[in-house]
Formats: C-alpha cells, sequence, structure tokens
C-alpha cells in the first residue's frame, strides 16, 4: 500500500499544506540549494537541472564550506532582515537542514560558456525572486503578499544572475563576487 507513487503524493499533499500555512506566517519557499559562508545562508536559484547542487557542491570542494539545503528554503523577514528558516525537504540532495540563518543573498543561476556575474536593476531582483518562490499564489492576497516579501527582501540583499558553466571556475568568481560585496550588505 505504500508505494513510490503513494509516497510521492503524500509528501507534495502535505508540503503544499505547509507552504500555504508557512504563506500566512509571512514566510515564502525558495525553489534553491544553499550554502553557509561568513555566517550567512547564500542560495543559488535556478530551474531543475541548472546546477544549483553541482555549484554548492564546488563551493565544498573547494572552500570547505557547509551546505544547508539542496532543494527548498524559507525566507521571510524578521526585525527587518532576511533570514532563512530550514526545512527537512530536500528533493533528491538528501541535504536538508532546520536552522535558522541571515540571508546573504540570493544568486539566480543560467547556463553559460563563461563564468560572469549580471548585476540586475531593483525592479529585476524582486521580479526574478519572486518567479523562483514555489509557495501557492492561487489568490490576488496570496500573490500580492509574494510580491511584497520578494520587494522586502530584494532591497535588503544582493540578488544577482550568475552565468556559470559547471568548472571550478564559477564557484571562484561568485566567491570573488561575494567577497567584493560583503561591506554593502545591509545588516
Amino acid at each position: 500500500p505504500y508505494s513510490e507513487q503513494f509516497q510521492y503524493d503524500l509528501f507534495h499533499a502535505l508540503r503544499l499544506v505547509f507552504l500555504y500555512l508557512a504563506q500566512r506566517k509571512g514566510m515564502v519557499a525558495l525553489h534553491s540549494a544553499s550554502l553557509l559562508y561568513k555566517d550567512k545562508a547564500w542560495l543559488f536559484s535556478g530551474h531543475s537541472g541548472m546546477g544549483k547542487s553541482t555549484h554548492t557542491n564546488l563551493w565544498k570542494e573547494l572552500y570547505d564550506i557547509s551546505l544547508l539545503n539542496g532543494d527548498l528554503n524559507l525566507l521571510a523577514m524578521e526585525n527587518g532582515k532576511p533570514v532563512i528558516h530550514g526545512i527537512p525537504w530536500c528533493g533528491t540532495s538528501a541535504l536538508s537542514n532546520t536552522e535558522t540563518h541571515p540571508l546573504g543573498g540570493v544568486i539566480l543561476l543560467s547556463r553559460s560558456a563563461t563564468d560572469f556575474i549580471e548585476e540586475l536593476t531593483p525592479d529585476q531582483k524582486a521580479l526574478l525572486l519572486s518567479q523562483r518562490f514555489v509557495s501557492p499564489v492561487w489568490t490576488k492576497e496570496q500573490f500580492l503578499t509574494t510580491l511584497d516579501i520578494a520587494g522586502q527582501i530584494a532591497a535588503r540583499i544582493p540578488v544577482c544572475k550568475l552565468h556559470c558553466t559547471k568548472e571550478p571556475s564559477a564557484a571562484v568568481c561568485m566567491k570573488e563576487y561575494i567577497d567584493s560585496l560583503s561591506s554593502e550588505i545591509i545588516d
């Protein structure tokens, strides 16, 4: 009776209810892999198969940092600051964490033959960030709540696009960029 299909369906039903209730508390889920660098969570988001886990694993190999989650991260504003709350779901990565950390930034991944960072306008940051949320937007109220949270978060942290390869140079490029921004991040 507990076939793989049943487990899959049950998981998605429970996850949907959880995401709905979390959104009612001002939290949204971002489809992303995350790591801990300089005591902040850095989220790497992209479509399935884009290389989120590949990229975060490059960081682990090169810099021996902690990975937090391989699939979903729960974002919220607390005391005017963006944070992530770990959740127990990890997708196929088998990597999850239930700790809370300050949010350092969100990096939107895009495949490329070379590694480079694309700066985004404030509107692009909020729009592209909201497009990666997996929280429900069944009603106008939910949609506006999601956009509001995206706008608040995007105004307080770096959100950029990393055009990258699957090579270690991609992690080096991103780390150098984050290191150059460290003094600009709003605490």
